[in-house]
């Protein structure tokens, strides 16, 4: 019986327990199969959401500083170059 342990927080997952194994393939060869619980992959996707928010937000925000100071004459006006 292969011990199986979840990448995310290293501690062992149970037959029992709500787990994912992701399989790695290669050449249609199983090259290794990894194992993660349920709840740190949950945990782990929220982050990765988390983080795209964060920064749509500050890009949000960097363009509308740009577009303030281009009003402001701080900065040039965009140039829109067409090919």
């Amino acid at each position: 019986m292969v011990m199986k342990i979840c990448f995310r927080c290293k501690k062992e997952i149970n037959d029992e327990d709500n787990y994912f194994a992701m399989i790695e393939m290669n050449h249609k060869k199983e090259v290794k199969t990894d194992y993660v619980h349920k709840v740190c992959w949950d945990v782990f996707c929220n982050q990765l959401d988390g983080a795209s928010n964060s920064l749509a937000k500050s890009n949000y925000l960097l363009n509308a500083m740009g577009n303030q100071m281009r009003k402001m004459g701080i900065l040039p006006k965009e140039e829109v170059v067409i090919q």
